[in-house]
């Protein structure tokens, strides 16, 4: 009788204490001068500034290999990895030829999307690349809260521009600012990179009208490299002729 009572009284106790949700963790210290956030529960689809912030929360080590990198980004490496390599473009990094450099493994990445491959490939010689992690970090924080607010613009929309066909006609389009990306074109490097960058979101969400914003964005770069190019060669044959 005495432990049925004792029993009625522990259930009381605990119908009277109030509930703590499961998604409501306090946030924790995270390395590298991260900002702190909540933890959230784990869903099928997370969003690609979370999958950065955890990244660089689980390695810890004074470099960072690419290939890791590659393995960290899951099944969405293409569209994470466009944005990764063209964000630099945007910010002033004082790092001569910036965009020459970053603009191989976009050429790579872009000639593999419009061939149809489903994960990137990138040879050995180059997964096995690193680079400081402090480096990558300054980056990364510069990149984060820009890329967490395109993706609260960003939704799964217009899906024909997003398809498997449509994808590898993207990936051609891709191709062609790359190079043009790569080339050492003064002021011509910016746009190329913001259409890469929002191309490259665009896809990870699935967002064919965002697609069809970056493509506008990179028709508009290709019209400035052109006019830039045009203007030099005007300028070299102006020189020509009055030193003949």
């Amino acid at each position: 009788m005495e432990r049925q009572r004792a029993l009625v009284v522990v259930d009381a106790m605990n119908d009277m204490m109030p509930a703590t949700p499961h998604s409501e963790v306090p946030a924790r210290p995270t390395p590298g001068g991260l900002p702190a956030r909540s933890r959230q529960p784990r869903s099928a689809h997370r969003r690609t500034s979370v999958l950065l912030r955890d990244f660089l929360e689980a390695h810890t080590e004074p470099r960072i290999s690419l290939g890791a990198l590659v393995d960290a980004l899951q099944d969405r490496g293409f569209g994470v990895l466009l944005f990764i390599f063209a964000f630099p473009n945007l910010i002033p990094l004082n790092i001569p030829f910036v965009s020459s450099v970053l603009g191989f493994p976009l050429v790579l990445l872009a000639a593999q999307l419009s061939y149809g491959r489903h994960k990137p490939w990138f040879p050995d010689w180059l997964t096995q690349q690193s680079f400081p992690r402090e480096g990558f970090t300054k980056v990364a924080l510069r990149a984060l809260p820009y890329l967490e607010r395109t993706e609260r613009l960003l939704k799964p929309r217009l899906p024909l521009f997003v398809s498997w066909t449509a994808e590898r006609l993207i990936g051609v389009f891709l191709l062609v600012l790359t190079i043009v990306l790569s080339l050492p074109i003064p002021l011509g490097n910016w746009l190329p990179a913001c259409a890469i960058s929002i191309i490259g979101l665009a896809i990870v969400e699935k967002d064919g009208l965002a697609v069809l914003v970056g493509i506008a964005v990179g028709i508009a770069s290709l019209i400035v490299a052109w006019a830039v190019i045009l203007g030099f060669i005007k300028a070299f044959l102006l020189v020509v002729g009055l030193t003949a």
